[in-house]
């Protein structure tokens, strides 16, 4: 029965997904599992955009901080300062800000 459910769930979204961006959500959060809502994009977005605030050294992170949110824009925010960085990550598929550090942003033309 669970099967089932899940597989219509699955049909629905696969549906609609061909006409809207579904991303990931969430604000200020300390760990990236606080960040698995997905959300339906408002028609205006194009891209799923992922912000990292960290202090840290090297691997090491001390302090962490994500938002991950629908946006019109992809912006360019990645900023370090010693310790500290401010990162912006962006793509335009599916639930595809799954990631709370993702490969090499997609840079707009």
């Amino acid at each position: 029965m669970k099967a089932a459910l899940l597989a219509v769930l699955v049909l629905i979204l696969c549906a609609d997904q061909a006409n809207a961006l579904y991303c990931y959500t969430c604000n200020w959060e300390q760990s990236n599992w606080s960040c698995l809502k997905a959300k339906k994009c408002s028609d205006k977005d194009e891209y799923c955009v992922t912000n990292v605030a960290s202090v840290g050294i090297g691997f090491l992170s001390l302090w962490k901080r994500i938002t991950k949110k629908c946006s019109e824009t992809c912006p360019h925010h990645n900023f370090s300062l010693g310790l500290a960085s401010y990162t912006s990550y962006c793509c335009q598929t599916f639930l595809c800000n799954l990631r709370a550090c993702p490969g090499p942003r997609l840079a707009r033309p």
